[in-house]
């Protein structure tokens, strides 16, 4: 016996069930792409906003940045300038005051001599332009102090003393005897001297190195 199952419903009645059926088959599909729709849409409104916040702190870094590079190029140029200025004002500047000097010299002064004349000549400080037309640095290789000393002892032996206790002085150079002869003292005998030297103020005071810029290093 055949199992055959028969449909004794009239034609619009099946019709209709069909028609109901794809209608709610349709409505159902309509939900379910409404659904991933609004989680479509959810999924990148988050990452939209997520993105706008991203942005917005990488925009506020670069500004940050921007400012920080831009405040560092105006304190260096400030601490070139200030560089060149100090080198500038240390070049022609005596580092020690001549008080401190005199002390030095009478300190080493036997007790048997008098000092009666001391002078100081710093003409080699200006001698030489320190800028050129194009502001760059000129170093003069003989910056320094040329001295006399004048005064009396009572032997050539606390002259020579003398002369040794000197040399031994930080930044005294070339310290030599330019001329000794007899002199009378009080109806003492004793010997005049005029001694010489030289201070090197590029020992005394160096002018600092000026870094090297960008462009020349590139030259």
């Amino acid at each position: 016996m055949s199992m055959r199952r028969m449909d004794l419903r009239p034609a619009g009645v099946r019709n209709r069930v069909r028609e109901s059926s794809e209608r709610s088959f349709v409505s159902r599909c309509a939900g379910v792409a409404g659904c991933l729709l609004v989680v479509a849409w959810s999924v990148g409104a988050i990452r939209l906003g997520t993105a706008r916040r991203v942005h917005a702190d990488v925009v506020s870094r670069a500004e940050a940045t921007m400012a920080i590079e831009s405040e560092l190029a105006r304190t260096t140029e400030e601490l070139e300038r200030l560089g060149d200025d100090l080198a500038v004002w240390r070049s022609v500047t005596i580092p020690f005051a001549a008080s401190d000097l005199l002390a030095a010299i009478i300190a080493d002064l036997p007790e048997s001599a008098s000092l009666e004349r001391l002078e100081l000549d710093a003409g080699s400080l200006v001698a030489t332009p320190l800028r050129t037309p194009r502001r760059e640095e000129r170093r003069d290789s003989t910056r320094r102090i040329e001295g006399e000393i004048e005064g009396f002892a009572a032997t050539d032996e606390a002259v020579a003393a003398f002369v040794d206790a000197l040399r031994t002085r930080p930044f005294f150079d070339d310290v030599r005897v330019e001329s000794t002869r007899h002199r009378d003292v009080g109806g003492d005998a004793a010997r005049s001297f005029r001694l010489a030297f030289l201070i090197d103020l590029d020992a005394a005071s160096p002018i600092p190195e000026q870094p090297e810029r960008d462009g020349e290093k590139s030259r």
